[in-house]
């Protein structure tokens, strides 16, 4: 009996070992999946209900939904609701019922009698003014008591606002590349489970998705533009300024000058004590160019735990590895997916249920190559040799991999780390500055992971770390060999 269990305990071992080189395609599926014939492809926002129904919102104002089925050509699809004003947030509170977030409020559609439309239409929340400027998007997420964040676009130079507008006008709001002439633009807001607003964080230029993890934290990215040098993710907390001076002009506590852009824009170094820095920031070209929503990777997909951030101006999907130091959280990023079949015009994104699915809506809204529609990203099981995990230490970085990692990568002389400064202004991005080269040593490693010892480490800095492409033992080819590092605080104690 002893020997049977043995024996048996080896094949699942070796059940669980990879015995073949693992290649991208080996570990994800991308397919295309056909919308409604006739339905401009433009999706503003995804979500999933309990019962596995996958519900899409077009920017041109119809819902549709569908159950998912094997065949990407296959969803039979059924519109549920139309004649929504840019609806870019949903909410499936039940199968029957869905909210979103449109220009000028949060609407509530509901399919009462049960044939399959909806035919009663509810204003939830709202609060927030409309200048008529199309770049005045919303998003939301729910806030786990039943209300939910919303986040709040402000307006762009590159459109006009209306002669009559939905809630008071501010001169001051209206300067400026991208501006906040009417209330709540460039926040984000609270909504109760009742829909009344409360004003949460100021200060952002485009927060194209928002998200509360599991834990309770609360994340937004932005776009790079005038006052974000690049793209950002941030930790959102309730009272806090996040950097764009516009959204001020509704903030009663900002007593500093009734003109917070002309305020800022000669007092930089006062505007960097003001604003919280990004928990991580993401470099122009290389990472993400246009932070879509962010979203927790469940249990059932790679690098579970970890974040996702579509690229709305990349064919790519960044990940993010989060820690809190010291209170404060940073983090490192590289891709999830780059390229590989992915189209451009990624913003939105859900997991399925068991976490072996993601979905990607996708619209460019007329900027650059038209790149519009929903993709599916299969986890097909096997995972690729990757980068898993890089962790901040007292003087260096500790990089862990999926796969065995070659000899190769224990040479010091093979790993290239680089930092800089970003400093956020009213330029429309910002270049690099006070680059600095670090010598680095390799203080400890082990099968799967590496221990860096930095000279130069230091708080405030973007730290670029770069090795050369490689293949693990069992021949797998490596898919990432770029990350980067945003140090905004070092540990002062020894991590666990």
């Amino acid at each position: 009996m002893t020997s049977l269990f043995l024996k048996l305990g080896v094949i699942g071992i070796l059940a669980t070992q990879t015995l073949y080189a693992v290649k991208f395609n080996d570990c994800y599926r991308i397919e295309d999946i056909k919308l409604p014939a006739g339905a401009p492809p433009e999706v503003g926002a995804i979500d999933i209900a309990s019962d596995g129904t996958l519900f899409i919102v077009l920017r041109r104002g119809d819902v549709f939904r569908a159950k998912p089925t094997r065949d990407p050509a296959a969803f039979d699809w059924q519109l549920f609701a139309s004649g929504f004003d840019n609806g870019c947030g949903l909410d499936i509170v039940s199968p029957t019922k869905i909210r979103i977030t449109q220009m000028a409020e949060m609407t509530e559609a509901e399919d009462s009698d049960g044939d399959g439309s909806a035919d009663r239409f509810t204003r939830f929340a709202h609060g927030w003014g409309l200048s008529g400027n199309y770049h005045e998007t919303n998003a939301l997420t729910r806030d786990g008591k039943g209300g939910y964040f919303i986040a709040v676009g402000t307006a762009s130079f590159s459109g006009p606002t209306f002669k009559h507008t939905l809630g008071t006008f501010s001169d001051a709001g209206r300067r400026g590349r991208n501006y906040s002439a009417v209330k709540w633009k460039g926040w984000v807001l609270h909504s109760d489970a009742h829909g009344k607003i409360t004003p949460w964080a100021s200060g952002f230029r485009m927060a194209n998705g928002i998200y509360q993890d599991p834990r309770g934290e609360l994340w937004a990215g932005d776009n790079q533009g005038d006052w974000k040098a690049i793209t950002p993710l941030y930790h959102v907390e309730k009272g806090k300024f996040y950097g764009h001076p516009n959204s001020l002009v509704w903030d009663p506590a900002f007593t500093k000058s009734k003109d917070p852009l002309a305020y800022y824009r000669s007092r930089l170094d006062e505007y960097n004590r003001d604003r919280t820095p990004p928990a991580v920031e993401m470099p122009h070209m290389e990472i993400n160019r246009s932070a879509g929503e962010p979203m927790e990777i469940p249990i059932g997909s790679h690098f579970a735990g970890q974040m996702i951030l579509p690229d709305n101006n990349g064919e790519r999907v960044t990940r993010l590895m989060l820690e809190e130091i010291e209170g404060v959280w940073q983090g490192a990023c590289t891709h999830l997916i780059d390229g590989r079949g992915l189209r451009s015009g990624n913003h939105r994104a859900r997991f399925t249920a068991d976490g072996k699915q993601l979905f990607l809506g996708q619209t460019v809204r007329g900027w650059g190559i038209p790149a519009e529609g929903l993709q599916r990203v299969t986890f097909l099981g096997p995972v690729p040799f990757d980068i898993d995990r890089i962790r901040i230490t007292r003087d260096g970085f500790k990089v862990s991999f999926t796969h065995p990692i070659p000899d190769s990568l224990k040479d010091a002389q093979v790993w290239k780390l680089s930092s800089c400064t970003y400093q956020p202004k009213w330029t429309y991005g910002s270049e690099p500055e006070n680059h600095r080269e670090h010598a680095v040593r390799i203080a400890s490693s082990d099968e799967k992971s590496l221990t860096l010892k930095v000279d130069g480490l230091a708080s405030g800095r973007v730290f670029r770390i770069h090795f050369p492409k490689c293949d693990s033992p069992d021949g797998s080819p490596l898919q990432n060999n770029l990350a980067f590092y945003t140090v905004n605080r070092i540990p002062i104690t020894k991590p666990d």
